[in-house]
C-alpha cells in the first residue's frame, strides 16, 4: 500500500495471550480443567476420593503416617476451653466441664473423652473429608452429670444422594438449605450405609435440625458444602510410588535368589528346579564351569524416593521429615524454618476449622445442658487454647520468650497460651506451688519474683 508515494507494509497486530491458556499439545495435561463449581466437582468425586483415601491409609505406610501426623499435631493433648469472667464462676464451670468432657461421659459410645473425640474427628476429616458431631439428649445419671452426649459420625452417613430442590428449599449433597442459602439441617442415615447388609434393612436418611449437628471440614472454596480428604493432589503419585517400591523390592528378592550357576551339557537325570531361595547354587548340568549372578543395582533409589516423598508430604500439608521421620539432613535453622511453615497449617486447622466448627458448637451445647440441669444461671463465654508447639531448642526459644516479656512485646498470659496452657490455671497452680515451698522452707530461684510482693493466701 502506498501513502504519499511511500510503500508501507501492512502489519498484523501481535496476538497477546497467556501461555498457560494454550490448548494445543502443550496444554493437554490440563484437559480435565473446567469451570465447575465447588459442589459439582465434589459431587462427582467425593465417594471415590473417600474410598481411595481409606484404601491408602489401610495399605500404604506413607499415607497412614501423614494422617497420624495431621491428627496428632493439630489436636495434641486437646484444644481446651478458657472460660472468661468472674474467677469463681470460671472455677465452677470448669469443675462441671471436667466431670463431663474430661471423662467418657460425653461420648455416646463411652470410649473417649472430649479431647479424644477431637482427635478422632480430625482424623476423620483428614481421611474422609468431613465429620458429623450429633448432639444426643439423655437422662443424667451418676455416670453422666449432664443430659447430653456426643456422637461422632463419618461423612458417609451424610446422604450425598440428597441433591436438588425439595419442599424445604435446596439440598446439596445431604446439606439442607433454605431459599436464601442458609443451612437448615442435614439428611443423616441412622447407621453407616456400608453396614446395610449387617442391619438387613434399607438405609434411608432422616432430616436432623442444624441445632443438633456440628459439621466440620476444611473449606477450600466459597459455598463449599462438603469436604474432601487431605492429600488428594498426591493420590495418584502415592499409588504409583507404592507400585514402584514393590517392584524394587521384588526385583531385589529375585536377584538375591540365585548366587551361582553351574553350566554345561544337558543332564536328563536332573529334576527341574521350580523354587527359588536366597543363596542357592543351581546345578544345570554335570560340568565344572561356574558363572555368578549379577544382581541389578538401585543406586538412584534414595534420591528419587526422597523427591517423590517431598511431593507427597507437600500435598498433605506437612514436612518431608514429619512424613518419613528422617531428620538426618536437618539443622537448627532449617528445622525452625520448617516448623514455622508447617505450624501455620496446624494453626489454620485448629482455629479456622476445629474451634469454630466443632469446639464452639459443643461449648454452646454444654452450656445449654448446664442451664437445663440447673448447674449455672447464665452462659459463660470461652476462648480456646491449642496445645503448645514443641520447641526445637528450649534454651534459645525460652530465652527469646523471656526477652519478649521484658521488652513489653508480649504479656505473660500471651506466652503461656502459646505454650498451650490456660493462664488462670497456670497462675493458680504456680501460686499453690510457691505457698507450698514457703511453708516447707524450700528456696528456688522463682521465689525471687515474690520477694517484694509475697502471694496472699487464697
Amino acid at each position: 500500500m502506498k501513502v504519499f508515494g511511500l510503500d508501507i507494509k501492512r502489519s498484523r497486530p501481535k496476538r497477546r495471550a497467556y501461555e498457560a491458556a494454550d490448548k494445543s499439545r502443550r496444554g493437554k495435561s490440563f484437559r480435565l480443567a473446567g469451570s465447575t463449581g465447588a459442589n459439582r466437582e465434589i459431587s462427582g468425586a467425593l465417594v471415590t476420593l473417600r474410598d481411595r483415601s481409606r484404601h491408602l491409609v489401610r495399605n500404604n505406610g506413607w499415607s497412614k503416617r501423614a494422617i497420624e501426623v495431621i491428627a496428632r499435631h493439630t489436636i495434641g493433648e486437646g484444644i481446651q476451653p478458657a472460660p472468661i469472667g468472674d474467677l469463681d464462676k470460671i472455677r465452677h464451670i470448669k469443675d462441671i466441664w471436667h466431670d463431663w468432657a474430661e471423662s467418657t461421659a460425653c461420648d455416646w459410645y463411652g470410649k473417649l473423652n472430649f479431647y479424644g473425640l477431637q482427635e478422632l474427628a480430625m482424623r476423620t476429616i483428614a481421611e474422609g473429608g468431613d465429620v458429623l458431631i450429633v448432639r444426643r439428649w439423655v437422662m443424667p445419671d451418676e455416670d453422666c452429670p449432664l443430659p447430653i452426649k456426643l456422637q461422632i459420625l463419618e461423612g458417609d452417613q451424610l446422604d450425598h444422594t440428597r441433591d436438588g430442590i425439595n419442599d424445604r428449599g435446596i439440598v446439596r449433597l445431604g446439606v439442607q438449605y433454605n431459599r436464601e442459602g442458609q443451612v437448615l439441617g442435614y439428611w443423616v442415615f441412622d447407621y453407616h450405609p456400608g453396614d446395610g447388609v449387617f442391619f438387613g434393612t434399607r438405609c434411608e436418611s432422616q432430616f436432623v435440625e442444624k441445632a443438633d449437628v456440628a459439621h466440620a471440614f476444611e473449606i477450600l472454596r466459597p459455598g463449599q458444602c462438603r469436604g474432601v480428604p487431605f492429600g488428594v493432589a498426591a493420590f495418584m503419585k502415592t499409588g504409583d510410588f507404592s507400585d514402584y517400591e514393590d517392584a524394587q523390592l521384588v526385583k531385589q528378592k529375585i536377584a538375591a535368589c540365585f548366587a551361582a550357576f553351574v553350566l554345561g551339557s544337558e543332564d536328563t537325570d536332573t529334576e527341574p528346579y521350580e523354587a527359588l531361595e536366597p543363596g542357592i547354587i543351581e546345578h544345570l548340568s554335570d560340568v565344572e564351569k561356574v558363572e555368578f549372578a549379577n544382581p541389578p543395582a538401585v543406586g538412584d533409589y534414595d534420591p528419587y524416593s526422597s523427591r517423590i516423598l517431598q511431593g507427597i508430604a507437600a500435598a498433605y500439608g506437612i514436612t518431608y521429615e514429619m512424613l518419613t521421620m528422617d531428620y538426618s539432613r536437618v539443622n537448627f535453622t532449617s528445622g525452625r524454618m520448617a516448623k514455622i511453615d508447617v505450624t501455620a497449617n496446624f494453626r489454620s486447622w485448629q482455629y479456622n476449622m476445629i474451634v469454630p466448627q466443632l469446639c464452639a458448637p459443643v461449648w454452646n451445647w454444654f452450656l445449654k445442658a448446664c442451664l437445663i440441669a440447673g448447674k449455672i444461671t447464665k452462659p459463660i463465654r470461652a476462648d480456646w487454647t491449642a496445645p503448645r508447639v514443641q520447641q526445637l531448642d528450649p534454651t534459645k526459644e525460652t530465652d527469646a520468650q523471656v526477652k519478649r516479656i521484658k521488652s513489653g512485646l508480649a504479656t505473660i498470659s500471651e506466652v503461656i497460651r502459646e505454650m498451650g496452657r490456660e493462664p488462670d490455671e497456670f497462675f493458680k497452680e504456680y501460686q499453690q506451688d510457691v505457698q507450698r515451698l514457703r511453708e516447707m522452707d524450700i528456696t528456688v530461684d522463682s521465689l525471687n519474683v515474690f520477694v517484694d510482693n509475697p502471694p496472699q493466701n487464697g
